[in-house]
């Protein structure tokens, strides 16, 4: 019960934060997509939805949400259309190389444009691809103020009233969905549309990810939703997972020989939690030092984030260890910190190690050791009965979470360091 009355402050004061800075950033995201090439970054549509939905579970003003979105949305146009009518496209030019605008944008955008200006803003103001490009195109082709000024307030209202009811939509069947399945679900399948949906925004834009990472994507949200089912069954009165947990220490503290438990004592302590972290640390120094920064950006994050989340969660849940433990720790249960490390520390080795290998045999034993090394740490906390079979797996969980996002991540801004330099040099 205490766990829960913590989460319930953390949500509220999650709540407020959302209330007292939710309309200005919702303002803000709307206003920036607006402008030239600023735009092409700023998930304005996303904003909307989500203000759609958060008005709708009650956590925003319904009204509020949709005269701030429209302003935004009608000021940043308007933004656009008076450096297009100052600067033309001369000033598209000068910026492309520090926000990768590709020709097909602009082409897009003026073959709209020539057909019907009205329709061009209005149409361009629901696609991606020509929404930041639009009101500086009609600027630049000298359109009439007074003109635009109609088109853009039909457009600007007529996106936010679309966008704002997708979200309300959303948020009417919030409540069921949490009822049946739980906040943490709910909040892991809200979280994967938008990974997915921001993967897929960065690839189309700028073509950062290779094919392979695509694999980094369906683990990454794999195991954002184990992570989120044991949180959720961790939090819940009466849940499977428990009943399971009391069976299997039961089992081990009855069935299992001195032999198996001598093993895994010495498994857990050659694999323990600073020993992992010591070596990924000193992996990822190694890798600094011979500028491989990409790599070693990687390694640092995934390693420090995964012990710094685990340190957290133990202190949030306060999870008790079982009764029978083969050795006295003073330290909470929930995650294991052995099997988060090991999670993380060799999913960043075989990310590191197997592109480089050319031999297929090499890198399907690297995998196949790299991950029969993850499941036996984290199998020797469950012998030794230090932990419930539920801490393990969300363990193993939150560092195959954290480090598949600080692959992502990372990919992404390198990629776009490396794209800016390219292009300055072009």
């Amino acid at each position: 019960m205490e766990n829960i009355h913590l989460f319930s402050r953390i949500a509220d004061y999650l709540e407020v934060i959302i209330v007292s800075g939710g309309y200005s950033i919702l303002f803000l995201t709307t206003f920036l997509e607006g402008i030239p090439l600023i735009g092409m970054a700023i998930p304005g549509h996303v904003a909307i939805i989500f203000g759609g939905f958060l008005a709708k579970i009650g956590t925003l003003n319904l009204t509020y949400v949709l005269i701030v979105a429209a302003v935004g949305a009608i000021l940043g146009d308007c933004i656009g259309f008076f450096l297009g009518r100052r600067y033309g496209l001369s000033f598209i030019d000068k910026l492309r190389p520090y926000f990768f605008i590709k020709n097909e944008h602009i082409t897009k955008a003026q073959q709209l444009l020539t057909s019907h200006t009205g329709k061009a803003m209005i149409i361009g103001r629901f696609s991606p691809l020509t929404r930041a490009l639009m009101p500086f195109l009609v600027g630049s082709s000298k359109t009439a103020t007074k003109k635009f000024w109609f088109y853009n307030i039909i457009g600007g209202v007529s996106w936010v009233c679309a966008s704002v009811f997708l979200g309300y939509i959303f948020g009417a069947s919030y409540h069921s969905a949490v009822g049946y399945f739980g906040k943490f679900v709910v909040g892991a399948i809200i979280a994967t549309v938008l990974i997915a949906w921001g993967y897929r925004f960065v690839n189309m834009r700028f073509h950062i990810f290779a094919k392979y990472e695509v694999f980094t994507l369906i683990l990454n949200i794999l195991s954002l939703w184990v992570l989120a089912r044991m949180i959720q069954d961790a939090i819940s009165p009466n849940s499977f997972m428990k009943n399971f947990d009391v069976w299997v220490s039961i089992f081990v503290h009855e069935h299992l020989s001195p032999l198996l438990i001598k093993i895994a004592y010495i498994v857990s302590h050659v694999a323990n939690t600073q020993a992992l972290l010591a070596i990924g640390l000193c992996i990822g120094a190694y890798l600094a030092f011979y500028k491989r920064w990409r790599r070693a950006g990687i390694t640092f994050m995934a390693i420090a984030s995964t012990a710094v989340c685990m340190s957290i969660m133990k202190d949030y849940f306060i999870r008790a260890r079982p009764d029978y433990a083969y050795e006295l720790l003073s330290s909470f249960s929930f995650p294991s910190g052995h099997a988060s490390l090991a999670a993380a520390f060799f999913f960043i080795l075989a990310y590191l190690t197997i592109p480089r290998m050319k031999s297929v045999i090499k890198r399907e034993m690297v995998i196949v050791l790299c991950v029969c090394a993850t499941i036996l740490i984290g199998l020797s906390r469950i012998v030794l009965n230090v932990h419930w079979a539920s801490d393990v797996i969300a363990g193993w969980a939150l560092g195959t979470f954290l480090a598949t996002s600080s692959v992502l991540v990372v990919r992404y801004v390198a990629g776009l360091i490396t794209r800016k330099s390219i292009q300055e040099k072009l």
